[in-house]
């Protein structure tokens, strides 16, 4: 914590930071990018993609309008290339991707929910486990309206 503290004091002098949360290393089997935000001519929308790195250099994504159904979800993981080698391809351990249909469809829910106050939200990378041991949220950006 020490270290974190004296970092941002030396590159962000005015920034006050009482609490910090360090949590252990986790890898997944993939990572994901699943997000929404309003957009001017359609309306909210809500997009899934390959995450991490890849959500800047593959532009492997699914873009639906919101809110999507679990259902829904799942046609989108079926487009996301990237997604595939967590479909059993060759033998690969299986991704929890009823999981990650289910943190879709939930996620996409808030876009349609204009009282809450959210403008835009993004899961990246939001880490795809084994199956039956779900999807976990790694890091998080929420830009209020």
């Amino acid at each position: 914590m020490a270290t974190l503290k004296a970092n941002l004091a030396e590159r962000a002098p005015t920034v006050r930071c009482d609490e910090v949360l360090v949590q252990p290393m986790t890898r997944g089997l993939t990572e994901v990018l699943v997000g929404y935000r309003i957009d001017p001519d359609a309306g909210p929308i809500v997009m899934l993609a390959a995450g991490g790195i890849w959500a800047e250099v593959a532009r492997d994504r699914s873009i639906r309008l919101a809110p999507v159904t679990v259902d829904v979800a799942r046609e989108m993981i079926a487009e996301v290339k990237a997604l595939k080698t967590v479909g059993g391809l060759r033998g690969r351990t299986r991704g929890d991707l009823d999981a990650l249909a289910r943190a879709v469809s939930a996620l996409s829910q808030l876009a349609v929910r204009p009282e809450l106050g959210i403008a835009e939200a993004e899961v990246n990378p939001m880490m795809v486990l084994p199956e039956g041991q779900g999807v976990l949220a790694v890091d998080a950006l929420v830009l209020t309206s």
